[in-house]
């Protein structure tokens, strides 16, 4: 359980991650516009489940867009 709790990052921890304030990261979760693990009350993040989701939302440029069509 100590190496899952590890890899779990409270949202303060997530916050400086993905560079975001506290307070925009606390509406993305009620959104759920951002994946999370609920574990009763506490609201925690995977880190490697944001690393891909930053991959996810991550868009290519015109010129990766056109490389593609080809």
């Amino acid at each position: 359980m100590q190496e899952l709790e590890k890899k779990l990052l409270t949202i303060e921890e997530a916050a400086e991650l993905l560079s975001l304030k506290v307070s925009r990261l606390r509406t993305a979760v009620f959104r759920r516009e951002i994946p999370f693990v609920k574990i009763g009350r506490l609201v925690r993040f995977k880190e490697d489940t944001l690393h891909k989701w930053i991959d996810d939302m991550t868009r290519k440029t015109l010129a990766e867009e056109e490389d593609s069509w080809f």
